[in-house]
């Protein structure tokens, strides 16, 4: 979800009108393209003018060069006489016979006309110079130039470092700028030589100054540069304008970009009606809009209540925490539980059980409002932060309250339902700082109402906590005990009452201490049941009771069968008949010497078929099923006529002092014979007095079981017990007790 407030952050970002707008760049980058476009036009049409400019300033100094060559010849009836290349260009002016004096070149009135002609046939200037071979400079003897008053320029002489002095010297022309009176001129030069090739002077004729043939390529450029900034300027102008109104959609859409980025529900987006990439946009904007609700739905929404989830409920807890930190707000950590809600799956299926649990939200919402936050964490768990006041006590009002509220009838079509809510309490932040600890002391709470027998909701203490940890530290004992084999199994006799014949023993249990005392079983057996340790002990005691059991009978001691407590915990896991199949086999026991004994709770929390069919499944293996505790559960009776039990072990509140009192020594006959009406095989269990063992005899139980005949023994007095057993209940005293009785 991150990354899509990243996005739109983004998005709305580059519409900001700054150097990072998207209306700067687009203008800088269409500046740039209409710069190199002029820019391209403007450079070839430059460079096509300088091109023309050179190529004619080159036509006019060649043909002022020709034509000065052709007026010297004639203006000195060719004693001076040019030698041309093949394309006609004067390369040198050779001094003929014709030549009149001596074969070097003094100033003259030949001359003067001659450089006059030449100046007014190319419009430019021309000089003639003599070389001087001893000072080595060409000295000027004829010029055009003048000064503004009309009067000669100073002398001039072409030097060593002049542009044309080594083309001279080397007696080749030069063709190019040349340096006059602090400026350029676009210069001919020809050397002159005498009739043996010696070096004379040279013939220097120009077309001006060389920026005067630039003016108009200057200008050019001048008009180039001017119009390409003002082009350029005018696009960037409107550009800009034309951009900036085509972003201004655009920037409706980013500030509503923001406004998401920043959590503000957005209901929709403008510009979503335009045909363009901009409604393109608002079209995804609003697509990202649904898939952040769609993320934050399975991230934080339960998809059953539509309340909060177990993410959601965490991320409420922390947000509590630090609220309490900062500011001490108090709030009450709620953790509410069903007892026996499975069955409603089972019973009418897992949609009327989501119906529950939306009514559960529902009433929850109503009853507590706004302020709390409501998450089902997981199955019929549910989780409330509920913001409290000064007051602590309040929490316990809304507690029972809510216990109230969920304790009345769920109306669906399957028909009427009814739950059991329990409820654990801790108050914040004086049971806990932290998300973990939080959790946790609420769930210690809940496991206390649980375990408490009259009361639906309990409140995190330290005593709770103190428990809570002995618990803890007695689950690694056992964990440990069950791992290096510390426990054992004693057996407890049950016998005919009325001549002591022994008819089977029933497998107990027992954990000694080291100190030479027993650990209550009471203490550890609830404990594996919360656990989940019963699953690994109850496979012990199966396993010991019938390796055990194999033992006596190869040593010929006839024990009936031996009896085996299964816990309904064993009983829910799908391959306990296996187990139980895979144990006979090991030891080679016949089923019909294990019994099972189940209590009623066997029902609880579980489907009625599937108990059932695993019931039958057990019988048709040959293994002896007895009901235990018969009368303490709350549906013996609706059980009993249908399953395939085979002994009813009643009890012991039935029993115990049944003998004092006729209407309950009258209610213990009755369960007796309904035991016996159903061809049920009947146990007293728990007897103690002589006056309840007689009562047994009178009502003729088919077994007796208690510590009036003996208490639990290791295996290895077993034997010698059952001999006494049968000694006792043989005795004379007792069998003229029983005749008379």
């Amino acid at each position: 979800m991150g990354s899509h407030c990243a996005n739109l952050t983004r998005i709305a970002a580059i519409t900001s009108f700054g150097i990072h707008s998207l209306v700067v760049r687009i203008s800088l980058i269409l500046g740039v393209a209409v710069l190199l476009s002029i820019g391209l036009v403007s450079g070839i049409s430059y460079f096509e003018i300088a091109r023309t400019t050179k190529e004619n300033s080159t036509i006019r100094i060649d043909r002022a060069a020709k034509t000065a060559a052709a007026v010297i010849r004639y203006g000195t009836d060719r004693a001076v006489d040019p030698v041309s290349d093949e394309n006609g260009k004067p390369q040198v002016l050779t001094l003929t016979p014709l030549y009149e004096g001596s074969s070097d070149l003094h100033p003259n009135d030949l001359f003067d006309e001659l450089v006059l002609a030449i100046g007014k046939s190319n419009q430019g200037a021309a000089n003639i110079f003599s070389y001087s071979e001893k000072t080595g400079l060409f000295d000027r003897i004829a010029t055009t130039f003048r000064k503004p008053d009309g009067s000669m320029p100073p002398p001039f002489s072409i030097k060593p470092g002049h542009p044309a002095y080594s083309n001279l010297v080397s007696g080749t022309p030069f063709v190019g700028n040349v340096p006059v009176q602090g400026r350029l001129r676009l210069a001919y030069l020809m050397p002159i030589v005498d009739r043996e090739s010696a070096l004379k002077g040279a013939a220097a004729v120009d077309v001006g100054w060389a920026d005067d043939l630039t003016v108009a390529q200057n200008r050019l450029s001048a008009r180039l540069f001017t119009a390409a900034a003002l082009v350029l300027f005018a696009v960037m102008l409107l550009g800009g304008i034309l951009l900036r109104q085509q972003m201004l959609p655009l920037r409706r859409l980013a500030a509503a970009a923001h406004r998401l980025a920043s959590g503000e529900p957005q209901a929709s987006f403008p510009c979503a009606d335009r045909p363009d990439e901009i409604g393109d946009l608002a079209h995804g904007l609003a697509r990202v809009t649904e898939l952040q609700e769609r993320l934050h739905r399975l991230a934080y929404v339960d998809p059953v209540t539509t309340g909060g989830n177990r993410t959601k409920y965490f991320a409420d807890l922390a947000d509590a925490l630090e609220r309490a930190a900062l500011d001490d707000q108090k709030t009450a950590l709620i953790q509410l539980d069903f007892i026996g809600f499975a069955k409603i799956n089972d019973t009418f299926g897992q949609k009327a059980g989501n119906r529950v649990l939306m009514q559960t939200y529902t009433r929850l919402r109503r009853l507590l409002g706004e302020s709390a936050k409501v998450s089902r964490i997981s199955a019929d768990d549910f989780c409330i932060l509920l913001p409290l006041d000064e007051r602590s006590d309040l929490a316990a009002d809304f507690a029972a309250g809510i216990i109230d509220a969920l304790s009345v009838p769920f109306q669906l079509d399957e028909g009427e339902i009814r739950v059991d809510p329990l409820i654990g309490i801790a108050l914040l932040p004086q049971d806990a700082h932290d998300v973990e600890t939080a959790h946790r002391v609420a769930g210690i709470a809940l496991r206390a109402a649980k375990d408490a027998a009259h009361q639906q909701h309990m409140f995190f203490s330290a005593p709770l906590n103190d428990r809570v940890q002995s618990e803890m530290l007695l689950e690694t004992r056992l964990r440990t005990a069950l791992a290096t084999g510390q426990l054992e199994l004693h057996y407890q006799p049950q016998v005919n009452p009325a001549n002591g014949d022994l008819i089977g023993l029933e497998a107990l249990i027992r954990w000694p201490d080291g100190q030479g005392n027993w650990i209550p079983p009471c203490d550890f057996i609830s404990l594996a049941e919360k656990t989940g340790l019963i699953i690994d002990l109850g496979h012990y005691v199966l396993d010991e009771a019938c390796r055990q059991a194999a033992q006596w009978l190869t040593g010929g001691f006839e024990f009936g069968h031996v009896s085996v407590n299964v816990s309904p915990i064993e009983f829910q896991q799908p391959n306990f008949a296996s187990n139980v199949r895979k144990v006979l086999e090991r030891y080679q026991l016949p089923p019909r010497t294990l019994c099972l004994e189940v209590t009623e709770n066997v029902f609880v929390d579980t489907s009625e078929r599937l108990v059932l069919d695993l019931l039958f499944e057990l019988q048709t293996m040959g293994v002896l099923l007895s009901l235990d505790d018969f009368g303490s559960g709350y549906s013996s009776l609706s059980y009993l006529h249908k399953l395939p039990f085979q002994e009813l072990k009643i009890d012991r509140a039935f029993l115990q002092d049944a003998d004092l009192y006729p209407q309950k020594k009258q209610l213990y006959q009755a369960i007796v014979g309904l035991g016996k009406s159903l061809g049920l095989r009947v146990v007293a269990e728990g007897a103690e007095t002589e006056g309840e063992y007689l009562l047994t005899v009178g009502l003729e139980c088919d077994s007796l079981q208690g510590y009036f005949c003996a208490r639990p023994l290791p295996a290895k007095d077993i034997p010698d017990c059952c001999l006494s057993i049968g000694e006792a209940l043989n005795s004379d005293r007792l069998q003229s007790i029983r005749k008379r009785a």
